[in-house]
């Protein structure tokens, strides 16, 4: 099943609010892990992304073992941003680094990073992504993933601000 969406920046990890600086790991918005090198960097073309949905297009495939999609926009900035937000997101996938750890499907993305496999390249106007599982319960968490971040870019920061569900085993 395709569709089309007026969406953002596609990966694992997109990242919403984070912890502050020095947060310690809890329960409540605004704290959880502590903040990497990256995050503020991370964090700022992420709200970038949120602010010019309206100039985003996202294609999501839903596949037996995950998802493709594909992000683009027609503004060069933007489109760069896109390809950048992704290649970060990757790299905290591969490399454990959680991010927007007060959000229940963030958290559980991340607890099962390790059975994730992220595949993207850059297109002329965005990035194209294979993000997919062997492990029937991750490639739910993967396709929940996918719609989360259609909706991030569709509703903006306001979505951004809420807790998703993770799906059942």
């Amino acid at each position: 099943m395709t569709t089309t969406l007026v969406a953002a920046a596609a990966t694992i990890a997109l990242a919403a609010q984070g912890p502050p600086a020095g947060a310690g790991q809890g329960m409540g918005r605004g704290r959880g892990m502590m903040q990497d090198a990256s995050h503020q960097a991370d964090m700022a073309v992420f709200h970038q992304l949120l602010d010019n949905g309206a100039k985003i297009r996202r294609q999501v495939t839903i596949r037996p073992d995950g998802v493709e999609s594909i992000t683009e926009s027609d503004d060069p900035v933007i489109a760069k941003a896109i390809q950048g937000h992704v290649d970060a997101m990757s790299a905290r996938v591969t490399q454990a680094r959680p991010i927007h750890q007060r959000d229940p499907l963030f958290r559980e993305v991340f607890a099962h990073a390790d059975k994730i496999v992220l595949k993207h390249e850059a297109t002329a106007r965005g990035v194209k992504v294979v993000e997919t599982s062997t492990d029937p319960y991750v490639v739910k968490l993967i396709q929940a993933h996918a719609d989360v971040v259609t909706a991030f870019i569709a509703h903006g920061r306001a979505e951004a601000m809420k807790d998703h569900a993770v799906p059942d085993r």
